[in-house]
């Protein structure tokens, strides 16, 4: 920054003593004379600060492309939207596929692997059968016996599908089961 920016000494200064930009010393404005043809009296460049403001202003001041439309669900499909902690059991329980004794659907790995998060809403957005949420209700079934149920019941709110687990005729069986689905109750 020189005069031949039309700038004055005295608003340089003040970008100066923000810490935007140093002035130049004696060395770099005989440099700049030199360079220029003619005596430089005062010059400034930006900081490491104003440098970044620079970049950030003009980066900002673009208009941010939008992201190409979510491509559909193909026939057959819905439209899962999961929390990346719910997305993070379903990986689990993916991982642990060849040793369960009731596997994932198949084709759900696929899914999980082509899921699409969008930062707006904070959620994995997958494509699958009803068999595959069947799976991902059963993750979350695993889950709620290590004592988080909130996936299990956003699941079952938000989908209508909550895993209950088969039960013998036995009464005491049945009901500990379905209290293993609700949700804990405060006191």
């Amino acid at each position: 920054m020189t005069e031949t920016l039309g700038l004055s000494r005295g608003s340089v200064d003040q970008i100066v003593r923000v810490g935007l930009a140093e002035w130049a010393d004696q060395i770099q404005r005989a440099e700049l004379s030199a360079y220029a043809g003619r005596p430089v009296a005062w010059a400034a460049r930006p900081s490491s600060e104003g440098h970044d403001v620079l970049l950030y202003t003009e980066a900002r001041t673009r208009p941010t492309p939008q992201p190409p439309p979510e491509p559909e669900p193909g026939p057959g499909l819905r439209e899962v939207a999961l929390l990346p902690s719910e997305m993070t059991m379903v990986r689990l329980y993916l991982a642990l596929a060849d040793r369960l004794q009731r596997p994932p659907a198949t084709g759900l790995d696929e899914a999980v692997r082509t899921a699409r998060f969008r930062k707006e809403t904070n959620r994995w957005l997958l494509h699958v059968t009803d068999e595959q949420m069947a799976s991902i209700a059963y993750a979350f079934y695993l889950e709620g016996h290590w004592g988080h149920v909130t996936a299990a019941n956003r699941f079952g709110r938000t989908y209508g599908l909550v895993h209950r687990p088969r039960t013998s005729p036995v009464g005491s069986t049945e009901a500990a089961a379905e209290s293993a689905m609700r949700p804990a109750r405060a006191n």
